[in-house]
Formats: structure tokens, sequence, C-alpha cells
């Protein structure tokens, strides 16, 4: 269950990136068209953004009521893997093979804390 726990917490924190990401390339956008500042801010990718993040947050607590700090933090960790994932899927950006070469490297220590 807390390992359900981590994964649901680094998946929220990893949406909350997400948004945030597209909320601050359309508040770009928006002040570019010369729209306030008020109306560019107030867009739902903002508002997901700090939602999800909170949620992470809030699971995160519960995660450090239930393990260890010194198992449970490193797992954060994962977070590294999905923003680059999504950013691939979602921006299309070009991921250089040094970083998978890292998230490997993130995957094979998290599999080793796991085990402990």
């Amino acid at each position: 269950m807390e390992y359900l726990l981590v994964v649901l917490s680094v998946t929220m924190t990893t949406l909350g990136q997400i948004f945030q990401k597209l909320g601050a390339v359309r508040i770009k956008s928006e002040m570019a068209d010369g729209k306030g500042v008020i109306a560019a801010a107030a867009n739902i990718h903002i508002f997901l953004g700090i939602t999800t993040l909170g949620l992470g947050a809030f699971l995160w607590l519960i995660v450090l009521s239930r393990m260890e700090l010194s198992l449970a933090y490193p797992m954060m960790s994962l977070g590294y893997v999905l923003v680059t994932v999504a950013s691939k899927l979602f921006f299309k950006e070009e991921i250089p093979i040094h970083r998978y070469a890292g998230i490997a490297v993130i995957m094979f220590g998290i599999v080793l804390i796991s085990r402990s």
C-alpha cells in the first residue's frame, strides 16, 4: 500500500508539473497577444497544476507517516523519469541519449532502494 501511495504522490506531482508547463506556455502566448496579467494567469492549466501539486503533497504526507524517510524520499526521483517521459510525449521535446542513461541509473537506484 505504501508503494502505491508513493507512486500516486509522484504521479500527482508530475501532472502538476505538466499542467504548470501548459499554463506557462499559455501565459506567454496570452501576454504576447496583449492580454492582461490577470486574464493570462487565470487559466485552467495553472489551477489544475496547483491542485494536483497540492494533492501530491497531501499524499506525500501520508507516505511520510507510513514509511521510513530514507526509503521513501529516494523514490521521489521517479518524478524525474515521469517528467522526462511526459515532456517527450506532450511537448515533443528532444531527449538526448545521456538523459536516457540517467533515467536508467535512476530506475536502477529505485529498484535497489525498494529491495532494502
